[in-house]
């Protein structure tokens, strides 16, 4: 029975990468485009952006406009999608009817994604890649500065470019714990087990299960890069597989010291999350990133009681510390490549940077120069918690290769729904994510079954 869950679980993600495969064989069987300069100049010049809820674009494309007065009259449009999956299919689907935007955006954590062949890469004078390492965080250089081949001699150049990123830390209730309580998993872990004798009724971390905890697969993913040099789902091994994924589970485990699932039947019967339990004062605490201050927020958290800090690791230097953020790419296709360029350095202005933060509180900052001024910035104003609550100079930052992010997000989620770690599983999971991944990247082995 097991079994054939496993295969129904699989065959229902594995949707995904046929969809991939009609999209990248469309696109790279299709006759180039030459960009024209100039472009269309009745044309709107759209941008699109996932997981950033635009109230008020107008003063990002105001403030571009101030500083390009020549595109004053243009009309710039920034659409917002809220998840995702749903963002790629859209994307996806524009794109092969030639219908798809001058910039979007893709995720750093996406290193399997199907539209890579579809970005153009940014003009080596427009940003400078030498330049770029000067100017931001070692880990965006690890991952955006890519290499082509010209008369022999190999060239840098950016991929994207990133103007925030965002860090997991942990959201408390300051009336149960204070900062020093979740300094390191071995400290909270003797805490929780304190709080769960004391208020038997509270659960104290509201983490160890899928469906129910909001951002799981990036929680989960934490757990793996604690394990040293795990830095992919290919450095994922079987010994860390059952480490990182059995401590996790035990948050979960209704017999164990944090007993989180014995509200799983009820959050999935109510559609509701860990995040709902938090702010009713039934969880001490909770896992995510700035941006989860939103739906903290929508539940009424107390405004006196909310505090946060950074996600707590086995000790200092263990391992690495997720990072989550997009990137800008101009599409290849784009009949508007002046006007793309010049959005593209706009935001590697501290000036255009600036607007786009201002507009996203939620993002540190992806600039050195913005970092000592951004990190006492509040990430909303009717709270305390300030982007440096998120950020240590001791932890070592980094990406993690998902292989294709919507099938290992979704696939884990599901499969982080066991009460207990089944090793058969995780490894299927994990030689599945990374066989379709493959097929997307390289276009080989596409008659292999990655579900078998």
């Amino acid at each position: 029975m097991e079994y054939n869950k496993n295969k129904l679980i699989f065959a229902v993600v594995g949707v995904i990468i046929v969809l991939s495969i009609v999209f990248l064989l469309k696109t790279m069987s299709s006759t180039d485009k030459t960009s024209s300069n100039s472009g269309d100049k009745n044309k709107v010049f759209k941008i699109w952006v996932v997981g950033d809820l635009v109230n008020d674009s107008s003063a990002i494309i105001d403030g571009f406009k101030k500083v390009y007065p020549n595109y004053k009259n243009r009309e710039i449009l920034l659409e917002s999608f809220n998840s995702y999956e749903d963002y790629t299919y859209t994307l996806m689907s524009a794109l092969n009817s030639g219908l798809g935007p001058d910039i979007f955006v893709l995720n750093n954590n996406d290193k399997g994604s199907v539209f890579s062949n579809q970005v153009l890469g940014i003009d080596p004078n427009i940003v400078n890649p030498n330049d770029f390492r000067k100017k931001y965080k070692l880990f965006f250089s690890d991952d955006l500065i890519g290499t082509f081949t010209y008369d022999g001699e190999t060239k840098e150049y950016l991929v994207g470019l990133p103007v925030g990123y965002e860090t997991l830390g942990v959201f408390y209730n300051r009336r149960y714990l204070k900062e020093a309580d979740i300094s390191n998993l071995s400290t909270l872990n003797n805490v929780i087990s304190d709080l769960k004798t004391k208020y038997p009724d509270i659960i104290p971390f509201g983490i160890g299960n899928g469906s129910t905890v909001d951002n799981s697969s990036d929680i989960m993913t934490q757990f793996f890069m604690m394990e040293g040099g795990v830095t992919g789902l290919g450095n994922v091994n079987s010994k860390v597989l059952g480490e990182s994924v059995g401590a996790y589970l035990l948050y979960g485990d209704i017999d164990g010291y944090n007993g989180y699932n014995l509200k799983y039947q009820e959050l999935k019967d109510t559609r509701k999350t860990s995040l709902n339990l938090f702010s009713l004062g039934e969880v001490m605490m909770v896992a995510g990133y700035p941006s989860t201050i939103k739906k903290i927020k929508e539940n009424g958290f107390s405004k006196s009681l909310l505090q946060a800090g950074p996600f707590p690791t086995y000790y200092s230097g263990a391992g690495k510390m997720l990072v989550n953020y997009n990137y800008f790419a101009i599409n290849k296709e784009t009949t508007n490549l002046d006007l793309a360029n010049s959005f593209i350095s706009y935001l590697y202005s501290d000036n255009g940077a600036l607007n786009f933060l201002d507009s996203f509180p939620y993002y540190l900052p992806a600039l050195l120069s913005l970092e000592s001024d951004k990190l006492g910035d509040k990430i909303d104003s009717d709270y305390s918690i300030t982007l440096g609550d998120f950020y240590s100079e001791k932890n070592d930052y980094s990406s993690f290769d998902k292989g294709v992010k919507t099938l290992y997000d979704k696939s884990i989620t599901i499969l982080l729904d066991k009460d207990f770690y089944d090793s058969e599983s995780f490894n299927a999971f994990k030689e599945s994510v990374m066989c379709k991944a493959n097929k997307i990247t390289t276009f080989t082995n596409l008659s292999v079954n990655c579900d078998r």
